[in-house]
């Protein structure tokens, strides 16, 4: 009876050091390697430092006086948070998206209508000052040069191409007034894509792979990723 209580006793042990020994493999993970100059990442997407401060220099535009800390801030909660969310939602949409720009930008490069030999969105007019077209596309038009259309350009939920027609003239850049054709490409439904990104957001986890940075991220903004974490 006592071999058998001893025999019982070694498994017992026995069990719990291989126990021990895999919750130890487990718990060991080896570090995630991020691209150079990731700061962020949100649901894995990782967030270049170079990628936040190009949407500052944009908002910078409009609100000259602000400080670095400041327009990153809004960089992060305007643009390119809400873009990586929207990116999230349907990717095979996106990819989808992202071909027929690529297809529509090069027959543009050839002097040709893309709409001739194949269906897809008509050019839109559109005119206005920053706000009234947007932070990125507006920035993208003023950047480039009159009469040339410009590079693929992503907003949250939409792929642009875009030329300006006309510019005003005024003392700050953001006050200038543009008239522009564009064609868009639409990978999130327009109708549904603010709903649908704050949607995307509210069930997202953001990851701060440089600690310096949680600063940054505005506290209502990182109790809505805690309360949307797993």
């Amino acid at each position: 009876m006592r071999r058998g209580s001893q025999e019982i006793r070694a498994g017992v042990l026995a069990c719990a050091v291989l126990i021990a020994v895999a919750c130890g493999k487990a718990q060991v993970q080896p570090a995630k390697s991020w691209p150079a100059g990731t700061v962020l990442a949100l649901d894995g997407q990782p967030i270049l430092e170079s990628e936040v401060d190009e949407a500052a220099g944009m908002i910078a535009l409009l609100e000259p006086r602000d400080s670095i800390v400041q327009l990153r801030r809004l960089a992060l909660t305007n643009i390119v948070l809400p873009r990586c969310a929207a990116r999230a939602i349907d990717p095979a949409a996106r990819d989808e998206a992202l071909r027929l720009a690529t297809q529509w930008r090069t027959t543009l490069d050839k002097g040709l209508d893309p709409a001739a030999p194949a269906p897809g969105p008509q050019m839109l007019e559109k005119q206005g000052r920053i706000l009234d077209l947007g932070i990125e596309l507006w920035t993208a038009a003023f950047q480039s040069e009159d009469g040339h259309w410009t590079p693929i350009l992503e907003t949250a939920g939409c792929f642009h191409i875009a030329r300006v027609q006309e510019r005003s003239t005024a003392q700050l850049p953001g006050q200038v007034e543009l008239t522009i054709q564009s064609y868009d490409f639409p990978y999130v439904p327009k109708d549904q894509a603010r709903a649908q990104i704050d949607a995307q957001l509210d069930r997202s986890k953001l990851e701060y792979v440089d600690e310096s940075w949680r600063e940054l991220v505005p506290t209502a903004w990182q109790y809505r990723f805690r309360r949307g974490a797993p």
